[in-house]
């Protein structure tokens, strides 16, 4: 029998690394990355749970604002919380005196699209600031000041999604939309178990929307042809 040749160290290391595991320093950062990345993944929920109206918990805002280009790029703030931990209403656009709407399953498609789109309507719900404040509360100057600044915001979305529209149906040939047109926000409330059980609707029935008002001094619900269909039950003239 053949003696045993013990292997050299720098052999017995080559051999080691070469079964694939990671070197050292390899392993430092691939760990320190691991941790950026987790904190980046729990940045975006501790912040919006921690926010109210008025401000939000300053080492939570702290903490998404300092990972806030690496959690943009890897668009980890993506809305999870309208399905969590209790789904809302669904907010959708229209488009008063025109039969449009969106997000809608038929002209958005592949589903990709339309969730595109249907995150769109979200944000352009969740960014609402009124025409108008009630009085008493004209008197918070820190209430109006944010009041003044989330209006100029919304005013500026409204604009951009209004000439993005005009754009596209100018470059279809359609000559229905001459000025900017007016958005009209719609709100889907969900079924309670009973309508469900009873199955008398369904899910993506008309009769269940709602017009959203823009200001104190509007009504609840915008008399005028919005979409051409029923809203609350009731046709629109």
């Amino acid at each position: 029998m053949p003696p045993r040749i013990e292997k050299s160290e720098p052999a017995a290391r080559v051999e080691h690394e070469s079964r694939g595991q990671c070197k050292a320093a390899y392993r430092k950062w691939l760990l320190g990355f691991a941790i950026f990345h987790l904190l980046a993944v729990v940045a975006e929920p501790l912040f919006f749970y921690s926010r109210s109206d008025v401000q939000a918990g300053p080492e939570f805002l702290a903490l998404r604002r300092g990972l806030g280009p690496y959690v943009d790029w890897m668009y980890l703030d993506h809305g999870y919380f309208f399905f969590a931990p209790n789904p809302g209403p669904s907010h959708l656009v229209g488009i008063r005196d025109q039969s449009v709407v969106f997000p809608d399953r038929k002209e958005q498609w592949p589903r990709l699209l339309y969730h595109r789109y249907f995150m769109l309507s979200e944000f352009y719900n969740n960014s609402f600031a009124p025409t108008a404040l009630d009085p008493q509360d004209m008197t918070d100057k820190l209430f109006v000041a944010r009041w003044e600044e989330d209006r100029r915001f919304y005013q500026t979305l409204q604009r951009s999604i209004s000439k993005s529209i005009q754009s596209q149906w100018n470059t279809r040939g359609d000559d229905r939309i001459e000025s900017l047109p007016e958005l009209v926000r719609l709100e889907r409330p969900l079924p309670g178990p009973l309508e469900v059980l009873s199955g008398a609707k369904r899910l993506g029935d008309s009769r269940d929307l709602i017009v959203l008002p823009e200001g104190p001094e509007s009504p609840s619900t915008q008399p005028g042809p919005v979409l051409g269909i029923p809203i609350q039950g009731v046709p629109l003239p």
